[in-house]
């Protein structure tokens, strides 16, 4: 991960050249007036700095106040699944607060790390990660999300879908140890960075497969017609997920079918 570390006084340099020891790939700026003696890139504008960045490294940590972090990177902000990580920390080194791209960005680890490296407390707001932290005991990944999709549908819709359907049944995305669908989906975009933000893995199965796994599913006509078999994400779900049992069957929203198989063995 390329890391920027942007600081706006002496102190926040200090607190800045403890994250630049740590962390590897790390590039300290200063703001000019305070970088002259200094190892730190000097820079005049937080605003310009940023956009010159924004698009060019994976996270971004400053050293300062939220509110200038905020407007410093509102203008760019575009996707949680595509932005970079943004992290802030308070000069004191009391806070570490994950900003922006929190779990799929990488934001979340990187506030624990830096709050391990400077003695600050990790401020995590991301429902799967802040759950997680709350019932550590509750974390075993054991849920395989079979998901069926319309063409051309984005990494945020399909995340969307999965997410509500995983909340209702009150489970965190944290916890999904897999994912499954149909082979004709192998090249589609938005499912498979959906997967790849939140390192899902990815299982495909053809529809004659599908068409063997045993059970009762929610059967359609349509879907049959389209792909060669009545139902993908039950059946992919429970072909992926082997012992246990299928707890959410078929829920569909805005072009994305997805249903919820629990493992036993896990």
């Amino acid at each position: 991960m390329t890391t920027a570390v942007l600081a706006f006084s002496p102190c926040g340099a200090d607190l800045a050249k403890k994250i630049l020891l740590d962390i590897p790939d790390t590039t300290g700026f200063l703001v000019r007036r305070h970088a002259a003696g200094t190892d730190f890139t000097p820079f005049d504008s937080v605003y310009a700095l940023t956009a010159d960045l924004f698009g060019k490294i994976d996270a971004l940590v400053f050293v300062g106040a939220c509110g200038i972090a905020v407007r410093a990177v509102a203008p760019h902000v575009k996707s949680k699944l595509t932005d970079p990580a943004v992290v802030v920390c308070d000069e004191a080194g009391r806070f570490a607060v994950s900003l922006l791209s929190g779990h799929a960005g990488g934001a979340n680890a990187l506030a624990e790390r830096i709050a391990a490296i400077t003695g600050a407390v990790p401020v995590i707001t991301t429902a799967s990660d802040s759950h997680a932290a709350l019932d550590s005991t509750d974390m075993t990944r054991n849920f395989v999300l079979g998901i069926g999709c319309r063409r051309g549908l984005s990494a945020e819709e399909i995340e969307r879908a999965a997410t509500i359907a995983l909340w209702d049944c009150k489970i965190p995305l944290a916890r999904v140890c897999a994912a499954a669908t149909i082979d004709v989906k192998r090249d589609e975009a938005g499912l498979l960075a959906f997967a790849k933000a939140h390192k899902i893995p990815l299982h495909f199965y053809n529809a004659s497969a599908l068409a063997a796994v045993p059970g009762t599913f929610t059967g359609s006509e349509r879907v049959l017609a389209a792909v060669g078999v009545d139902n993908v994400c039950e059946r992919a779900a429970t072909l992926c997920g082997g012992m246990g049992k299928l707890i959410l069957r078929k829920t569909a929203r805005n072009g994305v079918a997805v249903a919820v198989f629990e493992r036993m063995d896990a």
